[in-house]
């Protein structure tokens, strides 16, 4: 007998439409697929999802929310496998680029898939979807620096200066991804993540 209770297999039974909606969007773009496709990909009926969606918007949302949970989570376990301050603002940094390039490739396939119109939509999707991933990576770097305070890793700094310490650690590191993967930058990514922390946390010392 299972011992799944209904909640986590309906959640077990959304996760699956929505790895499968991932594939399609890859082959055909968000629009590029009928309900009917998506059905056949999860091996289940037409109706059973819509008992979990409406239509495919509501769905394509929930694909985009996911990706985001789970760089997120990714994100969350690399910080949360190491002890020190020093540590864990790179395993964040390195982290949160590894991911990154690897959705890429996912997005660059499904952009590859769509007309000028699905283009436009999606990019209006990814700036709401760009807004959510920015607020876990705060919430991840705001518990990072949390954590050192209560070990006294680091010194009292303002709201306002957390604040701006955590917008220029994520923008930085989007600064890297740009120069390095998409300019082909010829600097060593690790190093300047290494040199990133190292003055990150000189800023902080006690």
């Amino acid at each position: 007998m299972s011992s799944m209770t209904p909640a986590s297999q309906d959640d077990m039974i959304q996760q699956e439409i929505l790895k499968a909606a991932i594939r399609l969007y890859q082959k055909f773009g968000p629009d590029g697929f009928t309900m009917d496709d998506l059905a056949g990909a999860t091996g289940r009926s037409r109706t059973s999802l819509y008992y979990y969606y409406k239509n495919r918007d509501e769905i394509y949302q929930a694909v985009m929310d996911k990706i985001a949970r789970d760089m997120a989570a990714e994100i969350r376990q690399a910080v949360a496998a190491v002890e020190t301050l020093r540590d864990k603002i790179y395993a964040f940094c390195h982290t949160k680029l590894k991911a990154s390039e690897n959705w890429k490739k996912v997005f660059s396939a499904m952009m590859a898939s769509m007309d000028a119109e699905e283009q436009s939509k999606h990019a209006e999707v990814m700036y709401s979807w760009h807004k959510k991933l920015i607020h876990h990576e705060s919430m991840i770097l705001n518990e990072i620096l949390a954590g050192a305070t209560r070990r006294r890793e680091m010194r009292a700094i303002s709201p306002g200066e957390q604040e701006t310490l955590v917008f220029l650690i994520y923008s930085g590191i989007r600064g890297f991804r740009r120069e390095i993967f998409e300019l082909n930058d010829p600097h060593d990514l690790k190093a300047a993540l290494r040199l990133l922390t190292d003055m990150v946390v000189k800023w902080l010392k006690p």
